[in-house]
């Protein structure tokens, strides 16, 4: 009886231990240090790990830690099981210190070498860039090991750059066998199967207006004068007509959510021969669209639309530089004077995307204009010559046409109550949003009744900013700013200053806009959409992500070869972002970024969250400062340029 008791008082006492403790489960985050964090899936706390703990785990891992708390009464946690790990896979570089070879992953949050075993390292050499498998997770014993699986190659390997990131993101570079037997299926007859089905408009005016080198043209541009304004016709490219739901092909555009232009060689959503051949308006050919047909007066107001599926044959293909030089200088002579019908047609676009642009001004919010960048790279696929794009008056016809016919999608969609995919907006961040109207309040008292939470405060806020460019609220505003994001319902997108948008226009490049047009088509045909889609949205959202990390991964890399091989000069430039250590600043003479340490200044500094500035004693960094910056070095573990301060003039010419 007495061991009896004894027992139970045992399992009792263990009841009561494991009662008192505090157990919980979170995800790891880590950081450049050697410590890290668990972020507690309760009460999202971030909860400090040691370099020990951070020993058995990996970024991303699930655990179920125990909580405890020091003699300063801050918390810290002890890993005790791992739930699930997410690092499966990994790229980086191979390393040796003495006798041991290592992998240097580049994975966010994870500053730690793994063991390479003789046996997994695959004939890779010291500086390989090698992708690489998870062997042995460390939760055990502290000690992970890693797996080589393919030696990517090395800095001096041709196109290395676009290799690296392509695997890094898990992008597919090359089309499976399901996908290239459909392909070779397709031929002009699926066209000319549905032509008698469609809306005969082969013999209006259409033309295309794009890059000189595009191939892939899903947009064509039809216009003819009212009494009251304009009569617009939209023409989008209409893969999904020859793209059968559920097949191959779908999946495939589906899976790479988006063309990602790499530069020098971009890699397309669909294979060149549905691309730039059979869907692409090519001129002279008959060609499936998805036709919006809108009418607008002579103030800028859309007034009524249809969406309907058409087949059309553009007259011709137009770059935009040719565009703009005609429209600058209306030549008599011109070529564009020798296409019937054009030269007269472009300059009604001009005036239509003008009155746009006006109502927009009025009404919505038009965007920042900032040139484009272009990289030319040479044989030896590193950058050659850095091109600016600025927007011209041709780019502006493209563009206010495209966002008209997008409002109409969105209405379209919107109206007829279906969950679809939006694009959506909110604005300023909203944990900023509280400090930004109190500074509004205390130094612009005219704008203090407008509430920037809500789609119209913000609008008459940022409007008013606009009006002046020099106005410091209006960059306050655009470092402040949301990520715009898909939704199967509609919401107000405050950066367009819009109640509803989305984009059906780049079905050819984009998958949402693939995905759109399947949405409206069936719509159109009675059919009925299914109410669950968050799913897909999120699939859709998450690789965009992947693929603009990518392209911006490959083109830092780039720069940064770029900027170290130039000469040592001094280059002028604009601070675009600040931060408590120092200032983000871009090059005027070829957009290039790259960062100031204020850390490394004879002055100490202090950061000012409200106006995102750095002062101290003497000078001041504000947002939009014109500065002078020279090279200083290149930070190759995060592939940031670093830059200086020319000479103190430049300090003098912020000075307080």
């Amino acid at each position: 009886m007495l061991k009896l008791d004894a027992l139970n008082q045992l399992k009792q006492l263990k009841q009561d231990i494991q009662a008192s403790r505090r157990i919980a489960t979170g995800v790891v985050k880590g950081t450049p240090s050697r410590f890290g964090f668990v972020t507690l899936a309760e009460d999202g706390r971030d909860i400090y790990l040691s370099a020990e703990e951070m020993q058995k785990v990996f970024p991303g891992d699930e655990i179920e830690v125990e909580l405890h708390t020091d003699d300063k009464g801050k918390d810290y946690a002890e890993v005790l099981k791992l739930i699930k790990t997410h690092l499966k896979t990994f790229v980086g570089r191979y390393v040796i210190k003495g006798n041991a070879h290592f992998a240097e992953p580049d994975v966010t949050g994870l500053s730690r070498w793994l063991f390479l075993p003789p046996d997994k390292r695959r004939q890779a050499k010291e500086g390989d860039y090698i992708a690489c498998r998870i062997a042995q997770h460390p939760i055990k014993s502290g000690k992970p090991q890693a797996e080589v699986l393919q030696v990517l190659g090395n800095q001096d390997t041709l196109g290395i750059e676009r290799c690296y990131v392509i695997k890094k993101h898990d992008l597919e570079s090359d089309w499976d066998h399901a996908t290239q037997a459909q392909v070779s299926e397709c031929a002009d007859s699926l066209v000319n199967e549905q032509t008698p089905l469609r809306k005969d408009a082969r013999n209006a005016l259409f033309v295309t207006i794009d890059s000189a080198s595009t191939t892939d043209m899903d947009d064509a541009l039809h216009l003819e004068e009212t009494d009251h304004g304009w009569q617009l016709q939209v023409a989008i490219a209409d893969p999904t007509a020859l793209i059968a739901p559920g097949t191959a092909l779908e999946h495939t555009a589906m899976r790479r959510a988006t063309s990602v232009y790499f530069p020098g060689e971009p890699l397309a959503m669909l294979p060149e021969a549905i691309s730039s051949h059979l869907c692409s308006l090519v001129a002279g050919e008959d060609r499936l669209v998805l036709m919006c047909s809108v009418a607008i007066d002579r103030q800028g107001n859309m007034g009524p639309y249809k969406l309907f599926e058409a087949v059309i044959r553009s007259r011709a293909k137009l770059s935009y530089t040719e565009v703009a030089r005609y429209l600058e200088s209306p030549d008599a002579e011109h070529p564009l004077q020798q296409l019937e019908g054009v030269a007269g047609m472009l300059t009604k676009l001009q005036q239509l995307s003008q009155t746009l642009r006006q109502w927009r001004d009025q009404y919505a919010l038009p965007g920042e204009e900032r040139p484009d960048y272009r990289l030319r790279l040479n044989e030896k696929r590193k950058i050659e010559s850095i091109e600016i794009i600025r927007p011209n008056a041709a780019h502006q016809i493209v563009e206010e046409c495209m966002i008209l016919a997008n409002r109409c999608a969105a209405d379209f969609l919107k109206s007829r109550n279906f969950p679809a995919l939006f694009i959506t907006h909110s604005g300023v961040r909203a944990e900023r949003q509280e400090a930004l109207m109190n500074l509004i309040k205390e130094n612009w008292p005219e704008l203090a009744e407008s509430d920037i939470s809500t789609p119209e405060g913000y609008a008459h806020i940022v409007r008013t900013a606009h009006q002046t460019p020099a106005h410091p609220l209006k960059s306050l505003i655009l470092r402040q700013l949301d990520r715009s994001l898909f939704a199967p319902d509609a919401a107000p997108h405050f950066g367009m200053g819009l109640p509803a948008y989305t984009t059906f226009t780049s079905p050819l490049r984009k998958a949402n806009d693939f995905y759109v047009h399947r949405l409206i088509k069936r719509l159109l045909n009675g059919e009925t959409i299914a109410c669950e889609q968050s799913e897909t949205i999120a699939t859709l959202q998450a690789q965009l992500i992947k693929a603009r990390q990518a392209v911006n991964e490959m083109e830092q890399w780039l720069k940064c070869q770029y900027m170290e091989s130039l000469p040592a000069q001094v280059w002028p430039a604009t601070i675009i972002r600040t931060n408590s250590s120092g200032f983000q600043v871009r090059l005027d003479a070829n957009g290039i970024e790259g960062f100031v340490s204020t850390r490394d200044m004879p002055e100490k500094f202090s950061f000012d969250q409200s106006w995102l500035r750095l002062s101290s004693k003497t000078c001041t960094f504000s947002l939009d400062d014109k500065i002078e910056v020279e090279v200083n070095g290149v930070d190759w573990k995060r592939r940031q340029i670093n830059f200086k301060l020319k000479v103190e003039a430049a300090i003098e010419e912020t000075a307080v």
